[in-house]
């Protein structure tokens, strides 16, 4: 079987203001990425949402759109992982002999090793962060083609995939859900998509249980 995934990370760098850290991914059999795409744009054009999909842009006016969307992921067979750390601050990296960038690449293996088997064939994609870019290709090729058949990492612009900026909404959330700081402004249509997110699974956004696997978070509190 061959699929394809796509990653998004929140606050990965050590020196963010936020000691939250969230990586997701998001796995699709490679023969309905067309389809997929093909929805999510008729939902777009159906709501009149014209801007791309993105956690730090959304709109109070749409939140129909954003219902459908959620629902249409639910009712669909794409699968959704995430790794949550709470207080990747706290981390002793030189306790286990690894530095933040190489944590970077334990987190990803954490969030995509349920996706991926030795029988099958993946292309991964990642958001364009910085120049850096060409390391992380080199680097997750390294630690996760050992787990298949065939794997392929590659770089794009969010704005190229509409499953990507899904990815990014799912992992606004979790750690918008999770966040402590009291002095933040709180977001009415931010709340909303959680809370209508949290009924439509059944549970909230702050961990699961590793047998879940339509959306599965991974709670890392690190030592």
């Amino acid at each position: 079987m061959k699929y394809k995934i796509f990653c998004d990370e929140s606050n990965h760098l050590l020196n963010t203001k936020s000691n939250l850290m969230v990586n997701g991914a998001i796995l699709v059999k490679e023969d309905e990425i067309e389809d997929i795409n093909r929805y999510i744009k008729f939902l777009k054009y159906k709501h009149n949402y014209f801007n791309e999909l993105k956690w730090t842009k959304l709109l109070n006016s749409k939140k129909e759109f954003y219902k459908d969307l959620i629902d249409y992921f639910i009712e669909s067979e794409m699968r959704f992982k995430a790794t949550f750390i709470p207080n990747k601050k706290d981390h002793n990296h030189s306790l286990y002999n690894n530095s933040h960038d190489e944590f970077y690449y334990i987190v990803y293996f954490y969030t995509m090793r349920n996706f991926i088997n030795k029988s099958d064939e993946y292309k991964i994609y990642l958001d364009y962060k910085d120049i850096n870019g060409g390391k992380r290709i080199k680097n997750l090729k390294e630690t996760l083609g050992k787990q298949a058949k065939k794997c392929d990492v590659y770089i794009i612009q969010s704005q190229e995939s509409q499953i990507l900026q899904l990815c990014d909404i799912f992992i606004g959330a979790i750690g918008y859900k999770n966040r402590t700081d009291l002095d933040r402004k709180e977001s009415k249509i931010k709340l909303f998509i959680i809370e209508y997110l949290e009924e439509k699974l059944g549970y909230p956004l702050v961990a699961t249980a590793p047998w879940i696997e339509k959306f599965n978070i991974f709670r890392w509190y690190l030592g």
